[in-house]
């Protein structure tokens, strides 16, 4: 469960009717009853400043998450965001590089929105800085009933084929999987 930003006016203005200290409260409740807690935030919302990303990435350290999970907001059609302009892949990765300096332990997530930005971004992201890795195991035929942004990477690619390529990926960086969870 992500907080989406630890900033309270772009929070309330993204989830009106909301608190952003009641979901961070949630948020260590999960913690706290021994959830397995990925959280974090967008990255480029409206408004967002580079302090705003500076005090995300501290929340999510204080959070103290199993995994940092973060991506760049992506528009969708048929969304109050839809007219946003896309993050630059460049900020993501400068994030999760920010992000690997502040919790060097910490597992930082290459989500598949940030495959989306840029067919190259898993390898950059893991040279970044980033060491777990997102692979969508939804069969094909029900990926169309989960469609949370426009024109998502890999989305008509085979399970086996997903995790091939990642393996694949993987060994050129010089490393291995260590849980490929399947």
């Amino acid at each position: 469960m992500r907080f989406e930003t630890s900033n309270k006016d772009i929070f309330a203005k993204l989830r009106p009717g909301t608190d952003l200290d009641e979901r961070i409260d949630l948020i260590k409740y999960l913690k706290e009853i021994g959830y397995v807690l990925a959280t974090g935030f967008m990255i480029g919302l409206p408004g967002e400043t580079n302090e705003d990303i500076a005090n995300n990435i501290l929340l999510t350290k204080y959070l103290a998450p199993d995994m940092y999970s973060f991506g760049p907001l992506m528009p969708a059609s048929d969304t109050p965001l839809k007219n946003e302009p896309k993050v630059t892949k460049d900020l993501v990765l400068k994030t999760i590089a920010i992000s690997r300096f502040v919790d060097s332990n910490s597992n930082i997530l290459v989500t598949t929105a940030l495959e989306t930005l840029d067919k190259n971004a898993k390898k950059e992201a893991l040279l970044a800085g980033a060491n777990s890795l997102m692979i969508n195991i939804t069969p094909i035929k029900y990926r169309q009933l989960y469609t949370i942004y426009d024109n998502k990477a890999d989305s008509e690619k085979e399970v086996a084929q997903s995790i091939k390529e990642t393996v694949e990926l993987l060994y050129e960086l010089g490393r291995a999987p260590t849980d490929i969870g399947v």
